[in-house]
């Protein structure tokens, strides 16, 4: 274990902890500018995004993998877990979003999902090249982003109704 974090890039420390901060961040209520509060949910996606690309490019078989289990998250999600505390603000343009231990949870799977990845690639491991492998891993990287896409729908739809 030791040799792989000795191994480990400066910048991969640095981009946890920078994602750990942004975790912590949506422990605590706050009131958040229209902007800010969906660059969050953009911004996991993207990074979920990111990882199908450079583990396994921008294929059929990850990508629809991916795009199925983020849309199932998110429909299920927002149908049945939104959290019905957010709203919005029209006149100060700001959301309300109770904070939640939720988010740090859900970006650290996704980063960690993507340094295990990238472990198991520097090792040689022949099970990443696998279909089995290839479907799981991209269908996690969907799940987890599909609850932040469920959290951007509950945002956009205050963003409707105000």
């Amino acid at each position: 274990m030791l040799q792989i974090l000795s191994h480990t890039p400066a910048w991969v420390y640095l981009l946890f902890v920078a994602l750990l901060v942004f975790g912590l961040m949506q422990t605590r209520t706050r009131m958040v500018r229209k902007i800010p509060a969906l660059i969050l949910p953009a911004g996991m996606v993207a990074l979920s995004l990111a990882g199908i690309n450079s583990s396994f490019g921008l294929k059929p078989l990850p990508l629809v993998s991916w795009a199925i289990a983020l849309v199932v998250v998110a429909s299920v999600g927002y149908a049945t877990f939104r959290d019905k505390r957010v709203t919005y603000n029209a006149p100060e343009q700001k959301f309300y979003v109770p904070g939640s231990w939720v988010p740090l949870v859900v970006i650290m799977a996704i980063f960690f999902a993507k340094y295990v990845y990238a472990v198991m690639y520097a090792m040689n491991a022949e099970v990443i090249t696998t279909r089995a492998f290839v479907v799981s891993l991209s269908a996690i990287y969907g799940l987890l982003s599909g609850y932040f896409a469920a959290k951007a729908l509950n945002l956009i739809m205050q963003l409707q109704r105000a």
